[in-house]
């Protein structure tokens, strides 16, 4: 499969400057700069450096991209955890320092007998898989590969608390066929390279607090930040 987002990674991991874009199925385009993938803590969002209080024993960082958090965490002194889908984010993540990062995809997530204490979904991973189906199999996977006191730190986003027309559009055609208003069709386009188009959704935290109920987790807190959240969730 097409891996533009590992480039990004790559690149980021470099130090090389830079925008990569990321395209919606309607046409609209939004640029960021290619080091966002590892800027400093000073820099991080509100919602994550106060979610990252909540973080206990051993992590488990899905989605982890360039290791920005995961490497973070690791200079703390925990033992952390990184997988990713994208090849070269997993060989950007080591580049980065990060001692344990694999090749994986959230919906096929396998640890064996390992166990979990703290697991993050932060860059809106919570919706990684597209669909609120396939987010339950996967919160019911991490109840399996967690310890009982566990908690997810899940990042989303609120979308139609968005003022701007051209989302609210998007999400009037979604809940016109019967989508929810934040799932988007997007791709990552970088150094005139598009990647696959994927499903991501950014789901309110009423959806988030209904996913977490038929995966045996409960909505303990949410920690809003610029548009963001990041949604506590413990186990029942």
């Amino acid at each position: 499969m097409a891996d533009v987002y590992g480039l990004v990674m790559l690149d980021a991991v470099k130090g090389i400057e830079g925008q990569y874009q990321i395209e919606r199925d309607d046409g609209h385009l939004e640029q960021d700069e290619v080091l966002t993938y590892v800027k400093p803590y000073e820099e991080w969002d509100e919602s994550e450096k106060n979610a990252l209080k909540h973080v206990n024993g051993r992590v488990l960082d899905i989605g982890c991209g360039a290791g920005r958090v995961a490497v973070h965490l690791q200079k703390q002194g925990y033992e952390v955890t990184g997988v990713d889908i994208s090849p070269g984010a997993v060989e950007a993540s080591r580049i980065n320092g990060l001692k344990d990062a694999r090749i994986m995809s959230a919906d096929n997530l396998e640890f064996g007998d390992e166990r979990f204490d703290t697991v993050l979904l932060f860059g809106n991973n919570f919706g990684v898989l597209g669909f609120e189906d396939k987010t339950v199999d996967m919160l019911t996977r991490l109840h399996q590969y967690t310890t009982e006191d566990a908690l997810i730190l899940a990042q989303s986003v609120d979308a139609e608390r968005s003022e701007n027309p051209v989302h609210l559009a998007y999400h009037r055609r979604n809940k016109e066929h019967g989508r929810p208003p934040g799932l988007v069709r997007i791709r990552v386009t970088y150094k005139g390279l598009a990647d696959n188009w994927l499903e991501l959704w950014l789901a309110s935290p009423e959806e988030m607090t209904r996913c977490a109920e038929r995966a045996g987790w409960q909505f303990r807190e949410k920690i809003p930040s610029n548009g963001l959240y990041v949604g506590v969730l413990a186990k029942k």
